[in-house]
């Protein structure tokens, strides 16, 4: 039998009864929802933020973009890389709403980089970021009064062909068990070419080095105490892997001049010159045809780089 219209309330009219019986079957039906509880579907790209880890001079450094629609197009853009380019690698898998880039950082201080539309160029968001001086670590020992860390810090802003150069041989191990084997007292200590041993009455044989580099002596670095230069022949452009720390003031000799092609200084010793100051005082030999009294001795036993690394 229908129930009647009036049934629900003896208050409720014929069309009030209609509404809530429509509203209670819409109820049960789950049919209640608002548009508040749908999720917008984004329709611009934009980013919503963008990181980067620690970078370091001359190596690979990688960002993280989030975002929205960035599938449509971003291109990041800085003067702080050599190359900078999408990360191609399961590791770093992009999406639509994640990239993944790396920059082959070749600057030095502080640092942006703009994330731009492709199609538009307009800038959606910058990072900014700050690269330190990179510092090479060499450990040096010989076995005796010589023992300990000596820290160079490097100068790529001012020396960038001298310093990228340090930093190939460092990267490929080449400095690791050379030895200094020039020690000159109230001038210089050299080393970076010859493997050890080193021993008395034997001209060693020089390490294969890489293609001699452009001199950039006269760059505003100075032969001053505690700085690091490369070593060369009477050429100017000859310079190859070995270099020199300076034990004081040389700069009226070593500097450019008019005269004087001069030495391209390229770093600092900024920790161990209390090692450095030790091979002054080992025990040193010349060698006939190698190391003659009037360039200094040859420390025996050798003053040897067990390890040299970039720390920074």
């Amino acid at each position: 039998m229908p129930i009647p219209f009036n049934s629900f309330s003896p208050f409720l009219s014929r069309p009030a009864a209609l509404a809530l019986l429509s509203t209670a079957w819409l109820a049960g039906c789950g049919g209640g929802g608002s548009d508040s509880d749908v999720t917008p579907v984004p329709t611009t790209m934009r980013v919503t933020s963008a990181s980067a880890e620690t970078p370091v001079y001359g190596q690979s450094l990688h960002i993280t973009v989030q975002g929205e629609l960035l599938d449509q197009g971003l291109t990041p853009v800085s003067t702080a890389c050599k190359t900078l380019q999408p990360a191609a690698t399961t590791q770093y898998a992009s999406s639509a709403t994640t990239l993944h880039y790396l920059c082959d950082v070749q600057s030095v201080g502080n640092q942006t980089m703009e994330l731009r539309r492709t199609d538009t160029g307009a800038v959606l968001h910058t990072l900014n970021f700050t690269v330190s001086l990179p510092q090479v670590t060499m450990a040096v020992s010989n076995g005796a009064g010589v023992n300990g860390d000596v820290v160079f810090t490097l100068r790529p802003d001012l020396a960038p062909i001298t310093v990228n150069n340090f930093l190939a041989y460092v990267r490929s191990g080449f400095y690791d068990n050379t030895v200094f084997h020039r020690v000159q007292t109230n001038f210089v200590v050299q080393g970076g070419g010859y493997p050890s041993p080193v021993v008395a009455g034997t001209v060693p044989t020089h390490k294969t080095t890489n293609a001699a580099i452009t001199l950039e002596a006269g760059n505003g670095l100075s032969n001053v105490q505690w700085s690091v230069a490369m070593a060369r022949t009477s050429a100017a452009n000859s310079a190859t892997s070995e270099f020199f720390i300076n034990l004081k003031d040389n700069s009226a000799s070593l500097d450019k001049t008019t005269a004087n092609a001069g030495y391209a200084v390229f770093a600092n010793v900024t920790a161990g010159t209390d090692v450095v100051s030790a091979m002054t005082s080992a025990p040193c030999q010349t060698i006939t045809g190698f190391v003659s009294s009037a360039l200094g001795c040859v420390p025996i036993p050798n003053v040897v780089v067990s390890t040299a690394r970039q720390t920074r």
